[in-house]
């Protein structure tokens, strides 16, 4: 074993000394906390009255789980750094990474500049029906109920209490809704950046920044507020940390490894498939070439994520236990892996979900498979970063559960290092060509945001009935589960017929509209469109939005409306 030199000998002792402290204030918080107060700080008040829902455990058993987790972490927590002092004892190698470069940083910057004025003309648009109903339902309660509330899977938890502390620092508005997740995509192109570099150097590290700041997909869900850009950040940020620490084996890496891993699945449970695929990959690596002593600190590290994990989630469990059915795809018209969703995501895969803007990078994509299949260095890092995606997608099909391509959007940090890689593979043989297809990327880009509409337009609609509707007039949303107009409704009053329209008839005669408002046309039955017509509804504004690939569309009607002849 190498004789260990006297920094980091010093090293490892602050190491120790802030391991010590973190797993005490873990056991302290599981001693002296009680679940009852537990139970105070997280509500006990479970009901939605939006929902027939049945009653759900109570905050005071997620208050006895998280005592239970919090106990088990730290005591975890210090068989952990045993694990990790033992078998990480004796690495002293030097990386053989070079330093990162003044250079290297004004690149990044410019990246990071061309990434936020790429986002920026989206900050503003109007809020989609999920943003507002997770910020009515769980952010705008409270920080207590955000997370130790779980209704159905709206609740990012983690970018959630992110959304709360920016309202509570800018107000109530889009920007500050959407600002976390901001932050978080921006982050992504340093992570992708770092990476790469790690990966394959530092011109495929820049290809990669360079399509983490412009493709459509990276900039959409980076001005949306949910927990998808934190899915995208914490899924390259890990696979980062994995291959730098499979490489150097330091403790503190391992443990910032299964931290990230925890915050990235408490911001989308989806992302519980990016450790899941890194175990496959440490197994392999541990089993081809007996890499035993690794082996032990990963697997060290990915249990000591898993057990974070589940005491971050412990608050809501037994909730998410008692709601399971929702993830079971029991009537047949759940998103399934094959229809437009799986298709989609496929799109994605090439950084659009638009086929035109798409086929170039995933052209790229399979260039890129095929340099790294072929590339012993590149192989590695590919399949750490992709086996999440094939792993996901035949657990939802054994289970029988659904999922929407934005699930997915886990595997896209992967995505772009392969595109990168076919990218510097074409630049190696003709540089003219590899330019033209970076244009190329560059120009669909730009194209598919520009073709693009708003993702839902409530605010155009209700900003249209408000310079229309006459004191007198009543206004009847037809809409899915949430009141989510009422976000944009100013000085109108809005009543609804939820679950498209379900109890129409009755809704109808009880609010006696001159206007409708018909959100996601496309899951409206003809009956009722009919129903509409027969009662003297005319369709006379149509705003489009691109939410769940067409059916965003917000129409409005209005009774006895008789166009103008000319």
């Amino acid at each position: 074993m190498t004789e260990l030199t006297p920094n980091l000998r010093r090293s490892r002792q602050g190491w120790i000394v802030v391991a010590f402290f973190f797993a005490l204030g873990l056991i302290l918080a599981g001693l002296l906390i009680s679940p009852e107060l537990w139970a105070v700080i997280f509500q006990t008040d479970l009901t939605n009255p939006q929902f027939d829902a049945p009653e759900r455990p109570s905050a005071l058993q997620g208050g006895q789980l998280l005592r239970m987790m919090l106990l088990l972490s730290g005591c975890s927590y210090i068989i952990f750094l045993l694990v990790l002092s033992r078998f990480c004892a004796g690495c002293t190698t030097k990386s053989d990474q070079p330093k990162w470069g003044a250079r290297e940083g004004w690149i990044l910057f410019g990246l990071i500049v061309l990434g936020f004025t790429a986002r920026l003309p989206r900050l503003a648009e109007s809020l989609w029906y999920d943003e507002i109903a997770a910020w009515t339902d769980y952010g705008m309660r409270g920080p207590g109920w955000i997370v130790g509330t779980y209704y159905d899977p709206a609740n990012h938890i983690a970018h959630t209490l992110l959304t709360w502390c920016a309202v509570e620092c800018f107000g109530d508005d889009a920007f500050a809704l959407r600002f976390p997740a901001l932050l978080f995509s921006l982050g992504s192109i340093v992570a992708m950046y770092g990476l790469a570099r790690h990966a394959a150097g530092i011109r495929v590290a820049t290809i990669a920044a360079a399509l983490g700041a412009i493709l459509p997909v990276a900039i959409l869900e980076g001005v949306e507020a949910r927990g998808y850009s934190m899915m995208i950040f914490f899924a390259s940020l890990s696979t980062w940390l994995a291959l730098s620490a499979w490489s150097r084996n330091r403790p503190w890496k391992w443990f910032a490894y299964a931290l990230c891993c925890a915050l990235g699945i408490w911001a989308h449970l989806m992302t519980v498939f990016v450790p899941l695929g890194h175990g496959l990959w440490f197994a392999w690596r541990m089993i081809k070439n007996k890499e035993i002593g690794l082996g032990i600190c990963a697997f060290s590290g990915l249990l000591f994520a898993a057990i974070l994990t589940l005491t971050l989630y412990a608050p809501v469990i037994p909730q998410i236990l008692s709601i399971r059915e929702t993830f079971a795809a029991t009537d047949g018209n759940e998103p399934r892996i094959f229809g437009p969703e799986g298709f989609h995501a496929l799109w994605q895969l090439g950084g659009s979900w638009y086929w035109w803007s798409s086929v170039v990078g995933l052209w790229f994509l399979v260039c890129g498979f095929i340099r790294a299949a072929k590339s012993k260095t590149l192989r590695a890092p590919a399949l750490l970063s992709m086996l999440g995606l094939p792993l996901m997608l035949i657990v939802v099909a054994i289970a029988g559960s659904w999922m929407y391509a934005r699930f997915t959007l886990f595997a896209l940090p992967g995505a772009i290092l392969v595109i990168a890689c076919g990218l510097d593979a074409l630049w190696d043989r003709k540089r003219v060509l590899a330019l033209f297809a970076g244009l190329l990327i560059f120009a669909s880009s730009i194209g598919d945001l520009t073709v693009r509409p708003p993702k839902q337009p409530l605010r155009e609609a209700a900003t249209y009935l408000r310079n229309h509707v006459q004191p007198s007039e009543r206004v009847l949303v037809i809409g899915l589960a949430h009141r989510v107009m009422d976000m944009y409704r100013g000085e109108l009053d809005f009543s609804y017929s939820l679950f498209h329209g379900r109890d129409l008839s009755d809704d109808l005669a009880r609010t006696k509209p001159t206007w409708i408002i018909l959100m996601y046309p496309n899951h409206v039955s003809t009956e009722k469109k009919t129903m509409l017509n027969s009662q003297g509804f005319t369709e006379t504004q149509h705003f489009r939005g691109w939410v769940d690939w067409g059916n965003g569309d917000i129409l409005i009607y209005q009774k006895n409306f008789f166009p103008p002849r000319y």
